[in-house]
């Protein structure tokens, strides 16, 4: 074997594995960017009670004082919002239910079951989330 030979054969060699290294690293980044959650670039930081309350206070610059005169004011615009969000929760359930029950004679029993099966999938959505956080 020529020395260009060799040479070429361990560029080759050196250029695949340096390839499958980058790989490697990047699909654990994205994986870790994905459960994670890139939390100084997406807003994710602002989720839930704390973090909505966090981001008022942020957006007004409130200093202490104004904070603590802020916080009941903001506790209760927050059970408020949580009520309508668990009437509006059940009354989507009621108006898919009404839907399924209205579509099942126009569907067959597997069509049916793959909707079903949609419909489970979809509310367990936010519960495959709550995993990751």
């Amino acid at each position: 074997m020529t020395f260009e030979r060799k040479r070429a054969i361990i560029i080759i060699s050196a250029t695949l594995v340096i390839g499958i290294i980058i790989g490697v690293l990047a699909t654990g980044m994205l994986a870790r960017h994905h459960y994670r959650g890139d939390r100084n670039r997406s807003g994710k930081e602002f989720r839930g009670r704390h973090g909505f309350a966090a981001k008022i206070y942020g957006i007004t610059k409130a200093d202490s004082a104004q904070i603590n005169k802020m916080k009941p004011v903001i506790r209760q615009t927050m059970t408020q919002i949580d009520s309508l969000q668990k009437q509006t929760d059940s009354l989507v359930k009621v108006e898919i239910d009404s839907m399924i029950i209205r579509l099942q004679p126009l569907l067959s029993t597997e069509q049916l079951k793959s909707m079903n099966e949609f419909l489970r999938n979809k509310s367990g959505h936010s519960e495959h989330l709550k995993k990751h956080r």
